[in-house]
C-alpha cells in the first residue's frame, strides 16, 4: 500500500488539469445537449461541448469523479491515522532493527509503540521488589530503559521524551520525572563455558554499572572514604576481580543515596540468564550459591533502595534465589498484572501496519498472532512484527537460540515420551498438562513438566482455561503461532532424533519382533532417563500405566508414515491401550496392553505380563483390527508389565 498522502498530492495534480465544474445537458430543439456548468467571479456560466469533444470530456468527468471519491477516502483514512497517532504518536516513525535503548526511541528516532503506562500500574500496585518473566524478544530490555529514563534525573532536562506517551497524562506520576535515581544492570553477556568465566562477566557488567554513575567522583556529599570506595570497587570490577560481587549493587545504592539524598530504583534485567547457562554447562551448583548471596545482598540486606524491578525469562524458585524478601512480587505469562505492557497487542499492531501504510494485517495475524498472557488474548511478539514490518515478508523472524539450549538439555536427559506429545502440538491437537512456572533446576532431569513449563515460559506454547492449585497449574497447551509451529517442525523434533537414537532401535525390534532387544532397550529407557518422580507415587491423573503408555506412544510415533496409530479405542469388549493399524495389508498389526506389578495379585512381573496378554484375548481386542480387514496371522499382541524401573515385554503373536 502506498503512502496516502503521497497518492492525494498526485490526485490534486491531476484534479488541477481536468475540466472544472458541473455537467449538465439541456434541450435543444428535442435533444440533449451536453454543457460545462462553472462559476467564475460569482457568475454562473455555461459552456456548450462541441459533439468530437464529448467522449473525451464525459471520460474527463468521470475520472474526476472517481478521483474525488478516492481522495475523500483516503482524507479520511489520513484523518483515521492522526487519531491512532494521538493514541501512540510514532507508529508512522522508520522501523528500526535491534534497537532497546528508550533514548534511541524517544521523540520519534525510531517506530515505537507507547508501553509508558508501565509506569504508572507499577508505580501503584507498590510491590518493593517485583519480578517479571517474558519470553525473550518481548521488550523487557527497552522498558526497563524506559523506567531508567523516566525517573532518573540524569534525564530531568529532556521532558521532552515523554510529553506526547501516556504517562505523561498521569499528573501524579508526572511529579516523579527525573526524581528518582536509577542503578541499572544486565545480566544479558554473563555467560561462559565454565563458572571461572561466567561470573568474570558478571565483574564486567558490574564495572559498566559502575562506570554509568561516574559523576558521584564529583559529589560533595560523599566522604573521602565513601569515593576511595567507589573507586575501588570500580577498579575491582575494571580489573576482572569477582571477590566482591556480592555486595556490588548494595554498595553503589547508598553511594547513590548519600548523593542524591533519595533512595534509588534497581532496575536488573536478564536475572537468570547466568543460572540457565550454568545448568547447561555443569556449573549450577557455584552459581546458584554465588546470585543467592548477591540477590540477598542486594534486596533483603539492604536499607538503601525504594523499589527494585527484576526481568527475565524463566522463574526460579523464591526458595532457590530470593529466600527470606517476604516482600517479592512475582508476574509470570499466566498472571493478569502488566498484561498489556509486554508485546504488542492486537489493535498495535493494526494501528501499526496502517501507519505504516501495510494492509496486511489477516496475514499478519494468522503467522504470528496467538501469544497469551494472564486473560490478555491476541498479544504479538514485537521482534517479529518489526522484521515483517521493515522486510514485508511474512517469514520465522523470531529465533531462541538460548532459550533452545536449555530445552535441547532436557530433552537430551529424559523425556523420551514426550515426542508423542510435541507430534500431538503439531498436529493442532490440544493437550492438557500440568506445570510448574517455577523452573526447579534441581528436578529438571525427574520432572517431565519441566519441558513444558519451560515451552510455556519461553513462548513455544500458549496456556487457556488455566487454573491454578498451589504451586502447580494445570491448563490446556497449544502451540502459539505459526511461526513457532516452523520452530517445532525444525528445530524441536530434530532435538528428539538427534539425542535419541533409542527411537530407532526400538521400533526395529518391534517390526522385526525381536522380544530380547526390545526388552532390553525400554530397560536401558527406564534406567537413564526415568526417575522416581516418574514412576514412583503420582496424583491419580498420572497413574504408572499412563507414564508408560505415553512413553511407548512417543517412541512408536516415528511409524506414522507407516501405520495409523491408535490409543484407547473401543474393540471387542473393552478399551485396548495402543494399536497400531499397518497402511499396507502385507504388513504386521500390534495391539499393546500395559499392566503395573500387583504385590496383592501377582507373584511375579512375568505373572503381570502374562496377565496382560489374557486381557487382549478375554476382550477380544483385536476385533476392530479384524474388521478392517486384517487376517489374524499378521496380529501380533504384546503385554507390557511394569515395577518401578523394571520392564518386561512378551508376545502373542499370530493369534496365540
Amino acid at each position: 500500500m502506498r503512502n496516502p498522502k503521497d497518492r492525494i498530492r498526485e490526485i490534486d495534480n491531476r484534479l488541477k488539469q481536468l475540466p472544472k465544474g458541473t455537467l449538465t445537458y439541456k434541450n435543444i430543439n428535442g435533444k440533449k445537449q451536453p454543457y460545462i456548468q462553472r462559476t467564475v467571479e460569482g457568475k454562473s456560466i455555461s459552456c456548450y461541448v462541441k459533439l468530437s469533444q464529448r467522449e473525451q470530456v464525459l471520460a474527463e468527468f468521470e475520472e474526476r469523479r472517481k478521483l474525488s471519491e478516492e481522495k475523500k477516502r483516503l482524507l479520511a483514512y489520513v484523518d483515521g491515522l492522526q487519531n491512532i497517532l494521538k493514541r501512540n504518536p510514532y507508529l508512522n516513525a522508520g522501523v528500526g532493527c535491534g534497537y532497546q535503548d528508550f533514548k534511541d526511541f524517544a521523540c520519534g528516532r525510531q517506530f515505537y509503540v507507547d508501553k509508558t503506562h508501565f509506569i504508572a500500574e507499577w508505580v501503584y500496585r507498590d510491590a518493593k521488589v517485583t519480578l517479571i518473566t517474558r519470553p525473550r524478544r518481548f521488550g523487557k530490555t527497552t522498558l526497563l530503559s524506559t523506567v531508567e529514563t523516566f525517573f532518573d534525573p540524569r534525564f530531568a532536562d529532556h521532558p521532552e521524551y515523554f510529553e506526547k506517551l501516556r504517562v505523561w497524562g498521569d499528573k501524579e506520576i508526572r511529579k516523579l520525572f527525573g526524581m528518582v535515581p536509577v542503578i541499572s544492570i544486565s545480566f544479558g553477556n554473563c555467560k561462559g563455558a565454565d563458572y571461572k568465566q561466567a561470573v568474570k562477566g558478571i565483574a564486567d557488567s558490574f564495572y559498566n554499572m559502575y562506570e554509568a554513575h561516574r559523576y558521584l567522583l564529583k559529589s560533595t556529599r560523599l566522604e573521602a572514604e565513601d569515593l576511595k570506595e567507589y573507586k575501588s570497587l570500580r577498579e575491582l570490577f575494571r580489573a576482572g576481580d569477582t571477590g566482591r560481587i556480592e555486595i556490588a549493587i548494595q554498595r553503589l545504592c547508598r553511594l547513590v543515596y548519600l548523593h542524591y539524598q533519595i533512595l534509588p530504583v534497581i532496575l536488573v534485567d536478564e536475572y537468570d540468564t547466568p543460572l540457565l547457562e550454568a545448568y547447561t554447562d555443569g556449573y549450577w551448583s557455584e552459581m546458584i550459591g554465588t546470585c543467592r548471596q548477591l540477590f540477598h545482598s542486594t534486596f533483603k540486606e539492604n536499607p538503601y533502595y525504594a523499589r527494585a524491578l527484576i526481568t527475565g525469562v524463566t522463574k526460579v524458585p523464591k526458595n532457590s534465589l530470593f529466600s527470606d524478601l517476604n516482600n517479592l512480587e512475582m508476574d509470570t505469562v499466566t498472571c493478569d498484572a502488566y498484561s498489556d505492557c509486554f508485546g504488542f497487542t492486537e489493535q498495535e499492531v493494526m494501528d501499526a501496519l496502517k501507519c505504516q501504510n501495510m494492509d496486511t494485517m489477516h496475514d499478519v495475524k494468522e503467522m504470528y498472532d496467538g501469544f497469551i498472557f494472564g486473560k490478555q488474548k491476541d498479544m504479538y511478539n514485537p521482534w517479529s512484527i518489526c522484521n515483517y514490518m521493515r522486510s514485508g515478508e511474512l517469514q520465522s523472524y523470531w529465533i531462541n537460540t538460548s532459550s533452545n539450549k536449555l530445552i535441547g538439555e532436557i530433552i537430551r536427559r529424559h523425556p523420551v515420551r514426550s515426542k508423542h506429545e510435541i507430534e500431538q502440538l503439531m498436529a493442532g491437537e490440544i493437550i492438557h498438562k500440568e506445570i510448574n512456572e517455577n523452573v526447579t533446576f534441581q528436578y529438571l532431569d525427574g520432572d517431565e513438566n519441566s519441558l513444558w513449563s519451560l515451552f510455556l515460559a519461553v513462548g513455544y506454547i500458549k496456556a487457556e482455561n488455566v487454573v491454578k492449585q498451589g504451586e502447580s497449574t494445570w491448563c490446556d497447551m497449544s502451540v502459539t503461532n505459526r511461526e513457532v509451529m516452523g520452530m517445532f517442525r525444525y528445530e524441536i523434533l530434530a532435538m528428539f532424533e538427534n539425542g535419541n537414537a533409542v527411537y530407532n532401535d526400538f521400533t526395529k525390534a518391534l517390526l522385526s519382533h525381536r522380544m530380547e532387544d526390545l526388552n532390553d532397550i525400554l530397560l536401558d529407557i527406564a534406567y537413564t532417563s526415568m526417575s522416581y518422580f516418574d514412576v514412583g507415587k503420582c496424583p491419580p491423573e498420572r497413574t504408572p500405566e499412563n507414564f508408560y503408555h505415553g512413553l511407548v506412544l512417543g517412541l512408536i510415533v516415528s511409524l506414522r508414515d507407516q501405520y495409523r496409530i491408535v490409543s484407547n479405542r473401543e474393540s471387542g469388549q473393552g478399551r485396548y491401550d495402543i494399536a497400531m493399524y499397518p497402511l499396507e495389508r502385507n504388513k504386521d498389526a500390534f495391539i499393546m496392553e500395559f499392566k503395573v506389578f500387583d504385590a496383592k495379585k501377582e507373584r511375579s512381573l512375568e505373572q503381570t505380563a502374562a496377565n496382560a496378554l489374557k486381557q487382549i484375548e478375554e476382550k477380544n481386542y483385536e476385533a476392530d483390527l479384524i474388521a478392517a480387514g486384517i487376517g489374524r496371522g499378521k496380529i501380533y499382541k504384546l503385554g507390557f508389565a511394569f515395577q518401578g524401573k523394571d520392564v518386561l515385554v512378551v508376545s502373542g503373536e499370530n493369534g496365540v
